[in-house]
């Protein structure tokens, strides 16, 4: 059986979408070829979750991991799933939402969450009114499924800006050691799985952007695509 590669990411401009009041990445000339100088370098100004990113611990537990705490083992998931959950204007995802699934969730490690939304990532209602994860669906996936380590979802955040006490909520139980859970889980926000709905995953690869001591960071996602 053959094996394509996706890349899940978006490339990050000036005109990425921010959650909330987060500012928009800026890029600055430093040095220009076209101004005399030897070469073409620039000044990245940006947010730690501008664009495709990944969530760890320490965005909502102070003593939790940090993105640059975990090693490229842990980013790399043999079991991932995609499930097609379609959401519309800030709507949850519910446990019901996984009824033709659960036999999958059982041996799963990374789960890709398809609402459709990314299909309105050019327009203001991907940032104000984006579908989410509900809390006790976070709840339940530690309870029931600890071999689920990583959730992605092609929303702007698992945070729906239209219930954001829910998502803050949803974060600190994803986040937060407990007896009985498996390992805090990792989100990936702002993923793109428009061209891989429907498709069966190989193993994924998450390569955040390397800087000591920040809680999340922009990411690369490489899926590994049976066909």
């Amino acid at each position: 059986m053959n094996s394509r590669y996706e890349v899940l990411s978006y490339a990050i401009n000036a005109a990425t979408p921010m959650y909330s009041t987060a500012p928009k990445p800026v890029f600055t000339p430093y040095s220009q070829i076209i101004k005399k100088d030897t070469s073409n370098t620039f000044v990245i100004s940006m947010h730690n979750h501008t664009g495709t990113h990944i969530d760890a611990p320490k965005h909502f537990v102070n003593d939790g991991k940090s993105i640059s705490d975990y090693s490229i083992d842990e980013l790399i998931f043999e079991n991932p799933i995609i499930v097609d959950c379609p959401k519309n204007s800030a709507e949850l995802i519910t446990p019901d939402d996984f009824s033709y699934v659960l036999h999958q969730l059982q041996i799963c490690d990374c789960l890709l969450l398809h609402t459709g939304y990314g299909k309105f990532r050019n327009e203001e209602k991907y940032r104000t009114h984006n579908p989410g994860i509900a809390p006790e669906t976070i709840l339940w996936i530690r309870k029931d499924y600890p071999n689920i380590r990583c959730i992605g979802i092609d929303s702007i955040s698992i945070s729906s800006f239209q219930h954001r006490n829910e998502g803050r909520e949803a974060h600190k139980i994803a986040f937060t050691k407990s007896e009985g859970f498996g390992e805090p889980l990792l989100f990936i926000e702002d993923i793109k799985l428009d061209m891989i709905s429907g498709e069966s995953i190989e193993k994924i690869f998450i390569i955040p952007w390397q800087i000591d001591g920040i809680d999340s960071a922009p990411c690369n996602v490489i899926a590994i695509i049976k066909s």
